[in-house]
């Protein structure tokens, strides 16, 4: 484990600089003085439109580097833009820094964030054409020219579904119950053996919550273009509680008037016929059941409770009941698995014909109930790269292409998650999430809502709380809160 001692010349950016110093080395320690094993100092100057960017590494490997930019002169770019732009260069100092001294290259160069596809967009927004970004991409923003391609990929996939995105609506609704914790899980989820008792008071608080968000947007003539109700698992609710929410529902935002109604199903354990033909008779028109291993010894490892033969009932269920679109999880890193594993896992998914197929990268999260420093010497990281590359190539030779993707600290070996898809499958508001093109209401626990601004592209949060309990005891106040930000935003 070691320590960094880090220094800039503009005020602000220890921060930055450690977002990447961990993208290189997740077990950074950060001292502000004393004796450490590296020292960086970066300057950044400016003269006119031109950038100059010097930095110096000392300590068990040292150097330098000097570099400028004047490609921040193109009109195109605003005034907000010089100022960002001396940002990306702090932390691409430091990316050539570290390189230079022999550390791990991250592939995403210096992207350390959620949402990497966002700068692409950007681009795309000023006028830059695909090849330009994607020069861009690797030459400013230091990621790998496969990285590089993937996020140019996805963004001309999402760019249709941004026309009139300001007058779009998205409906989230988090139900934070689960039959058991998955070990790896940081979400707000809840076991029922031991928060069932909160289900009931927690269900009155949501139906107040779409009762009274439903009216105000009724009062100003919005409609949503898409419903996804995720978790928690939404299925882990009884047969009466998940009809009597799906009623509640439809009331007050019409399926009509959705593209799309997504329910994470997640776990095949909480799924019965009864259930299943209740969601499709409500309009549901895209479920997710997320095994995320094939593996049965994983399975009982990572918590999940349930078997082999449950997903394939689930499934078989779930085809005969002609779901339009069904989407499938696997996760790839787990403790004790490796490329064979993997493999078999996606081999197992696209033996569904599954429309949709995400491929997570596992992140350790220090919410998570494992303790990852016991079993990360069983993570094979070093294999994480080279089999998502022959996952991709998979999917791609069976008609998948990629139309989201996103990014979360501290994920094995500095990869990413990854949505495929069928032609014409690509889930709205997967990418309306994570581009943040749309206001998205969220309801229930943990439940964040985004409210866009058309005008330039900027997202301001309100969040629910995730404990099922303090949700209860402030629904009015938070609903309170939402509807006049409705209202605000059509005055």
């Amino acid at each position: 484990m070691a320590s960094y001692l880090l220094k800039c010349n503009l005020p602000g950016n220890e921060r930055n600089m450690e977002n990447m110093v961990q993208a290189f080395d997740p077990e950074a320690v950060f001292i502000e003085n004393g004796q450490a094993d590296y020292r960086l100092e970066i300057t950044v100057e400016a003269e006119g439109k031109k950038l100059t960017c010097q930095g110096g590494i000392t300590g068990n490997r040292g150097g330098t580097v000097t570099f400028t930019d004047q490609e921040i002169s193109d009109p195109r770019y605003g005034a907000a833009a010089f100022e960002q732009r001396q940002k990306e260069m702090v932390r691409k100092a430091v990316f050539l820094l570290l390189r230079e001294a022999g550390f791990s290259v991250p592939p995403w160069g210096i992207l350390p964030g959620v949402r990497p596809s966002k700068i692409y967009h950007y681009f795309r927004d000023l006028g830059f054409t695909p090849g330009v970004i994607k020069e861009k991409l690797e030459t400013i923003f230091m990621l790998q020219p496969e990285k590089a391609q993937l996020l140019t990929e996805v963004g001309e996939v999402q760019r249709p579904f941004f026309q009139s995105g300001g007058e779009r609506l998205c409906i989230y609704i988090g139900i934070p119950f689960c039959p058991t914790k998955c070990h790896y899980c940081s979400f707000a989820s809840y076991p029922l053996t031991t928060h069932a008792h909160l289900v009931e008071g927690f269900l009155e608080a949501l139906v107040y919550e779409i009762r009274e968000i439903g009216t105000a947007l009724t009062k100003i003539g919005w409609r949503p273009v898409t419903l996804y109700i995720g978790g928690g698992t939404p299925t882990a609710l009884t047969l009466v509680q998940l009809g009597d929410l799906l009623e509640t529902i439809k009331q007050y935002f019409p399926p009509g008037e959705l593209f799309e109604f997504t329910v994470e199903a997640g776990r095949p354990d909480t799924l019965t016929h009864e259930k299943l033909v209740l969601l499709r008779n409500y309009g549901v028109t895209r479920i997710s059941v997320n095994p995320q291993t094939m593996n049965p010894q994983t399975l009982g490892r990572i918590g999940r409770k349930h078997t082999i033969a449950q997903l394939e009932a689930a499934m078989e269920m779930v085809r005969a009941l002609d779901f339009p679109c069904v989407n499938m999880d696997m996760i790839v890193g787990l403790p004790g698995e490796e490329e064979e594993d993997w493999e078999g896992t996606l081999q197992k998914l696209l033996s569904y014909a599954a429309e949709n197929i995400t491929v997570h990268t596992l992140a350790p999260k220090k919410a998570a109930v494992w303790d990852f420093t016991r079993v990360k010497e069983e993570i094979a990281v070093e294999r994480v790269a080279h089999w998502l590359a022959l996952g991709a190539a998979r999917l791609r030779s069976k008609g998948y292409h990629p139309y989201y993707l996103y990014r979360q600290r501290r994920s094995v070996a500095e990869q990413e998650n990854c949505g495929y898809t069928l032609p014409g499958w690509e889930n709205i508001y997967n990418i309306m999430m994570m581009e943040e093109r749309a206001t998205i209401l969220g309801l229930g626990g943990g439940g964040m809502s985004k409210w866009f601004d058309p005008a330039d592209f900027k997202v301001t949060r309100t969040p629910n709380p995730k404990c099922p309990a303090t949700y209860r005891s402030r629904i009015k106040a938070l609903v309170a809160e939402k509807v006049n930000q409705l209202l605000a935003m059509v005055n």
